[in-house]
């Protein structure tokens, strides 16, 4: 909706329906001013919807188990010494046939300048909030809250966990907030070839979990709780060269550093784990492209060229030790190759 050559507006709605779940409207409206070739100043706000999976409503019970937890009962009855009241408890996990859908309201605002034909910069302000959040309380926080969790542990006679009851329900709401920055050199010819590079950062400057309605807000923002951790900044840099058919790129990924879940036991001595920061977390990546003709073009590449590990971690979520799974990769160096012919 174009009000004048400056001003613009952008009105969009989305209608989903699921059976036996229902339907919402998001809509969504956004504006945009142009005052001059070289600033765009835009702004946005959203509702979002997020229907429930097949496996939220009807997966099979799933039986696992907790990493190594001190159950309080137990504990009380052995002077809390975690060598003995600490363990690895049986779970259930449970689908859920009664969800209802996610939702959230989302708002924006940001600036895009172009000082120059070869450079282009962008930030924006963002800021969501995501309510009947589809999740299961985490183990360790039911251990942990017995008096209100209680009967989610299933005791036998001798009033020992037989397990842990975990079931998919709406539970709390997240928000966060943060800043998206991007920056572009694109087309900048040399007697060398033409260069150019682009950076896509984001700043959190807030990011709060509640388990249930009416919890507090808890702050996941460097800090692993439960299930995960919300890195203040995160990037990816690619630097882009090419002459004639050659082409090249080198590309690097970093993650800021947080601290550790630091709640691991060690059952021989029932110590817990010195608390540990994981440290910051980079890759590189490299590849080159020889176009053979406009049909026929090769590529080979290196991902993580200087074969870095993942940074320690002594997070006791996920039954893989030493490094956190969700974001960090334990492969190492990597070679690959390609070959593409586009058929005209």
């Amino acid at each position: 909706m174009p009000f004048s050559k400056q001003w613009q507006a952008q009105l969009s709605g989305r209608y989903d329906h699921y059976q036996q779940v229902g339907g919402a409207l998001s809509p969504k409206i956004g504006l945009t001013y142009m005052p001059s070739k070289e600033v765009l100043l835009r702004a946005s706000a959203g509702k979002g919807f997020r229907a429930p999976s097949m496996s939220d409503l009807h997966r099979p019970t799933v039986y696992s188990q907790t990493a190594t937890l001190p159950d309080p009962v137990y504990c009380e009855a052995e002077n809390n010494d975690y060598s003995v009241c600490a363990d690895n408890w049986r779970t259930r996990r449970y689908s859920n046939d009664k969800l209802k859908p996610e939702r959230s309201r989302q708002f924006t605002a940001g600036v895009v300048l172009e000082p120059g034909q070869h450079w282009t910069f962008s930030a924006d302000y963002w800021n969501i909030r995501r309510t009947d959040l589809i999740s299961e309380i985490g183990d360790d926080i039911i251990l942990s809250n017995l008096s209100k969790y209680g009967n989610l542990v299933h005791r036998d006679e001798d009033n020992g966990i037989r397990y842990i009851e975990l079931r998919k329900e709406n539970r709390g709401a997240q928000k966060a907030s943060g800043i998206d920055i991007t920056a572009d050199l694109h087309g900048v010819k040399t007697a060398w070839g033409r260069f150019g590079g682009h950076l896509s950062g984001t700043y959190v400057l807030g990011s709060k979990i509640q388990t249930s309605p009416g919890d507090v807000f808890i702050s996941n923002l460097n800090k692993f709780v439960t299930d995960g951790v919300v890195q203040r900044w995160r990037h990816t840099i690619t630097l882009d060269w090419d002459n004639g058919p050659y082409s090249a790129s080198l590309s690097n990924t970093y993650s800021s550093g947080y601290d550790d879940q630091n709640s691991a036991i060690n059952t021989d001595d029932g110590s817990v784990v010195k608390p540990n920061r994981v440290k910051a977390y980079t890759l590189w990546d490299m590849s080159g492209a020889y176009a053979v003709s406009q049909q026929f073009k090769l590529r080979a590449g290196i991902q993580n060229l200087f074969n870095t590990s993942p940074p320690y971690s002594n997070q006791a979520f996920f039954f893989l030790s030493g490094y956190d799974p969700s974001y960090a990769d334990p492969r190492g160096r990597r070679f690959y190759a390609s070959a593409n012919y586009s058929f005209k």
